[in-house]
């Protein structure tokens, strides 16, 4: 969670040390290329305080110095604030950017010394709701932030050009018109090349919302995931208490930021089966590479360890990358082991359509990967597309033997793990690229080699001694 602002003259007391978290800082960062951007997360764990930190740089022009993400050094636009009703804005987006109450405005993220007037209240039947609010933007032009509820309904949000709209928590579509509230907020945002930014706990499950972020593979449209494993401000005893409060077919959704997406899940383990602190992997065990190039989506790789006398397999490191160039993405695979063999998908055999080269030719040649000679694939002479139940009946089985860990630190992964699921019979290939690079290392795992069979391939030819088995099963 983001530290508060104590002093009411203090600019933003932004976070602490060992703050942002990963995935508030993942989320900043995103707001480079994303034109949509949410965090779909559990209950407590600071989402609304996250997306609320961002509104409140973008209003004030005051970014921190580590800040990588999308900046507005330029005044004179309006953004939207968008709640449930009337209560739920005063007690969440208004406490966190103006305070606890009015009477010390400026105790939250955004300094009193950027408010230019008392803010203009709403005849509402709940004391204090603030309508509008002008903000002193670092360029020296006014900044008009907006309140609004989806209790008003849609017709609210028809006409103006704001340059952010700013969600907490999302409409019901019975009572507020999701729908419709959703298609004016990106008619207004279109008009005005504007961004949007979501924060909420899916307790209403397959909404257009989450539908319009998990389901689109176009790279502007981003999401992130935090559960209560992501935010240690929340003790271990507060999250038992907790979680026994909870129905269990909301737990999920309030604990780990998983909507019920009326479909099924692709794998059914729970993540207290397989998930484990980082630990050293030793020397002798054997390690391979997984990676998905991403042509048109995600750059992603994943590395996996087994253990040869137990049979037991570690997914221990993962990357994703947007929009990275093949460089890029080699440099990654690369600064994690030259000699670790890499596993890659079919998609690697088609060509570069500047060079006529093979994108596998490139990251093999070119940036000296370690590219196994075939492409990801169960049979060595069954080559091209293959299918992806068998991979994940492997994992699945390994899993239930406790036979597959995966270091918590490995996010992209778990995150994709999470909403995996299947519609109609078929699997839902949308926020899969870590883990399809991890189903085409397993497909390949018989290849997996130890740092010292590595090392001894990396000889010149004439060096290398005699033979080295390598196969893991």
């Amino acid at each position: 969670m983001l530290s508060k602002v104590s002093d009411e003259n203090a600019l933003f007391a932004w976070f602490k040390p060992d703050y942002p978290y990963w995935w508030q800082k993942a989320f900043f960062d995103a707001g480079a290329w994303a034109i949509h951007r949410m965090c779909i997360a559990a209950n407590g764990v600071g989402k609304s305080q996250t997306v609320c930190a961002e509104l409140a740089m973008h209003v004030t022009g005051r970014y921190p110095p580590w800040w990588k993400g999308k900046r507005f050094d330029y005044g004179g636009w309006e953004c939207w604030i968008g709640s449930i009703d009337n209560d739920m804005q005063k007690r969440g987006p208004q406490r966190a950017l103006l305070g606890r109450d009015l009477e010390q405005l400026g105790t939250g993220l955004i300094p009193k010394d950027t408010i230019l007037k008392e803010p203009e209240l709403r005849q509402a039947g709940v004391k204090s709701v603030v309508d509008t609010l002008i903000i002193n933007h670092a360029s020296g032009k006014p900044v008009t932030m907006k309140w609004l509820t989806y209790e008003q309904g849609w017709r609210k949000w028809q006409s103006g050009d704001p340059k952010i709209v700013l969600w907490d928590e999302e409409p019901r579509e019975s009572e507020y018109g999701q729908e419709e509230i959703l298609s004016e907020v990106f008619t207004r945002l279109a008009r005005n090349s504007g961004i949007f930014m979501v924060g909420y706990t899916p307790l209403l499950g397959e909404t257009q919302l989450t539908k319009h972020f998990m389901n689109s593979d176009d790279t502007k449209i981003w999401c992130v995931g935090a559960t209560w494993d992501d935010a240690p401000h929340m003790s271990e005893e507060t999250k038992e208490f907790y979680r026994k409060q909870y129905p269990e077919h909301q737990r999920d959704a309030r604990m780990k930021g998983i909507p019920m997406l009326g479909h099924g899940r692709v794998f059914k383990a729970a993540e207290s089966d397989f998930l484990v602190d980082p630990y050293d992997i030793p020397d002798h065990w054997a390690r391979i590479c997984g990676i998905d190039i991403g042509l048109a989506h995600p750059a992603a790789c994943v590395w996996l360890a087994c253990n040869r006398d137990t049979k037991k397999w570690v997914l221990y490191d993962c990357w994703r990358g947007e929009n990275k160039r093949t460089k890029q993405h080699a440099e990654v695979i690369n600064g994690r082991g030259k000699w670790i063999p890499v596993a890659w998908p079919h998609d690697g055999e088609k060509r570069d359509p500047k060079s006529g080269v093979r994108f596998a030719d490139i990251y093999r040649n070119t940036y000296e990967v370690n590219m196994l000679s075939k492409s990801a694939r169960y049979k060595n002479k069954e080559g091209g597309s293959q299918a992806q139940w068998p991979v994940i009946e492997d994992i699945g089985d390994l899993m239930a033997a406790g036979l597959f860990e995966v270091f918590r630190t490995c996010q992209p992964w778990l995150e994709e793990y999470r909403s995996y699921h299947v519609k109609d019979g078929q699997i839902v290939a949308r926020r899969d690229d870590t883990l399809k690079a991890s189903f085409y290392a397993m497909m390949m795992k018989r290849y997996a080699i130890s740092k010292r069979e590595g090392d001894r391939m990396m000889l010149p030819p004439r060096q290398i001694p005699a033979a080295i088995t390598t196969s893991v099963h």
